[in-house]
């Protein structure tokens, strides 16, 4: 199983690491972001900026390399040998998202060149944070976003299929404003997933915030698991097509 992972996730840095449409997801829209936001809170780059702005980017390529890795294994007519092999679906789909998560990556250190040379850094930047948040924001953004992998294999493939998606979990990441700026009634609905915590750590919050987001990642990392246990029993017993 674990060389399945291990070769799943090299198929996805071999196939997309420098693809351009992941890189554009990764690095462009967060930049947009950050003249916005910039323009409304002028200033050098703090930690809590450079996290949020990166978080962005993960947010966005996560997703658009999700989309087109489930998109490419229905292609290859990978699932159903996947499917009749020991382990199932879920290694190959567990080794997606780890290479999709270190693709996301590079929206931390990309992000934060582009802010330094648009807007210089903070006298008390704070690395330790920007960088532990990051790594942090990057595991739970892929957890989170891992749930769209059922979907995405369950049901056929159409173009726009997770348009809007990436401004509501901009919104409930708290990835521009912290949660306390959100609205009331969507401020519950942030602290259920780990990147509002993480944000709230990087934003100078305590070790409980990683503790709780730490936590929320392995919830959501067990509902990925039984999701996709669940889409193959249902292909197995039910016959239910997986490429199409």
């Amino acid at each position: 199983m674990l060389r399945t992972i291990r070769r799943a996730a090299f198929d996805q840095a071999r196939t997309q690491l420098l693809s351009p449409l992941s890189l554009l997801a990764a690095l462009a829209m967060p930049c947009v972001f950050a003249f916005v936001l910039h323009s409304f809170a002028p200033g050098r780059t703090t930690p809590d900026m450079a996290v949020g702005i990166a978080g962005i980017g993960m947010l966005n390529a996560v997703i658009v390399d999700l989309l087109g890795a489930m998109s490419k294994e229905k292609v290859w007519r990978t699932l159903y040998p996947a499917l009749g092999s020991p382990g199932g679906l879920v290694p190959v789909v567990l080794g997606r998202l780890a290479g999709i998560a270190a693709q996301a990556l590079v929206s931390l250190p990309g992000t934060l060149l582009v802010l330094v040379l648009a807007w210089g850094i903070s006298p008390d930047f704070d690395w330790f944070r920007w960088l532990a948040g990051g790594l942090l924001l990057a595991i739970a953004t892929t957890a989170v976003v891992g749930l769209l992998a059922y979907f995405l294999l369950r049901f056929p493939s159409s173009p726009g299929m997770t348009n809007g998606l990436t401004g509501i979990l901009i919104a409930l990441s708290a990835l521009l404003v912290p949660n306390a700026a959100l609205p009331a009634v969507v401020q519950p609905i942030a602290w259920l997933i780990p990147q509002s915590h993480v944000m709230a750590w990087t934003r100078g919050g305590d070790i409980p915030q990683i503790l709780i987001a730490l936590g929320q990642v392995v919830v959501f990392s067990a509902v990925v698991l039984a999701s996709l246990r669940r889409l193959e029993r249902i292909a197995r017993e039910q016959s239910v097509p997986l490429e199409y």
